[in-house]
């Protein structure tokens, strides 16, 4: 999967096509740049296994030719190394039809870094980093938001009402980012806001949970707790949950906030 993922990435570039994200999951595949990794040409990165035993930690070939190789290197840094592939997909209108994705490696200064680069993580992990310190910045969030919103303080109501005025922020956002593009504080605000407004309507309460993502990383979610009309259990809801396909699902792209508090709202019936 993770081949696959760099290897369309890499198709994006060359042939200018549209990329846009939109995890679905929580939980899903690191693909940001890592700072312990270093992308280098496809020549350059081959010059690096003369005399190494390429695909020494692991190796993937289509039929008699390699595609791809995981090398470590005498020097103790680690080599990834994506051949040059033909696409098996449709390309875009006025793409050559027998384009190549260049190849390209990816060298880690060590398996430390490579394990930290390719670990799966959480879609929270770069938005709200610890859900402690965001659940006791609610009311800061709250007002921060009603500045960027340019109104007064306490203006925002916690109405379903009040929702449409992020609506009409978050088309006008998206109006001049991709659903790719992640901003943590206007992220950080928007789901305060609507975390409490459906908390308020839920009569609930926050409640942080602990999502373990991989074996070294646990990932502290600010969910809502609210009791159940339809039995005599609790439920949980993930408010965040709903601001991420918000913002960064392409197709919910438009649908905004105040649909999805009537989806929330539903289902915690």
């Amino acid at each position: 999967m993770l081949l696959f993922i760099k290897l369309v990435s890499a198709l994006t570039l060359v042939l200018s096509f549209s990329w846009q994200a939109a995890p679905k999951n929580a939980v899903q595949k690191n693909t940001a740049p890592f700072t312990g990794s270093k992308r280098l040409p496809f020549a350059q990165a081959q010059k690096l296994l003369e005399g190494e035993n390429e695909g020494n930690l692991n190796k993937r070939a289509a039929g008699d030719a390699l595609t791809y190789s995981l090398t470590r290197l005498r020097s103790g840094q680690l080599l990834e190394l994506y051949y040059p592939v033909k696409p098996n997909m449709p390309v875009s209108k006025g793409a050559a039809k027998n384009a190549i994705v260049p190849g390209y490696g990816v060298l880690y200064e060590s398996e430390t870094d490579y394990v930290e680069a390719t670990r799966t993580r959480h879609a929270l992990e770069d938005l709200i980093p610890d859900g402690r310190v965001f659940v006791s910045d609610i009311p800061q969030l709250v007002a921060r938001l009603e500045k960027r919103l340019r109104l007064g303080a306490g203006k925002l109501d916690y109405s379903r009402a009040s929702l449409k005025r992020l609506d009409a922020y978050i088309v006008g956002y998206q109006s001049a980012h991709t659903t790719a593009e992640t901003n943590p504080q206007l992220f950080q605000e928007l789901t305060a806001y609507y975390g409490e407004t459906l908390r308020r309507a839920l009569n609930g309460e926050w409640q942080l949970s602990q999502e373990r993502v991989s074996k070294t990383h646990v990932q502290i979610e600010p969910n809502i707790r609210f009791a159940s009309a339809a039995s005599a259990h609790t439920k949980l809801i993930k408010p965040w949950s709903s601001v991420h396909s918000a913002l960064h699902d392409e197709d919910k792209r438009g649908q905004g906030l105040t649909k999805a508090l009537d989806a929330d709202l539903a289902a915690a019936r």
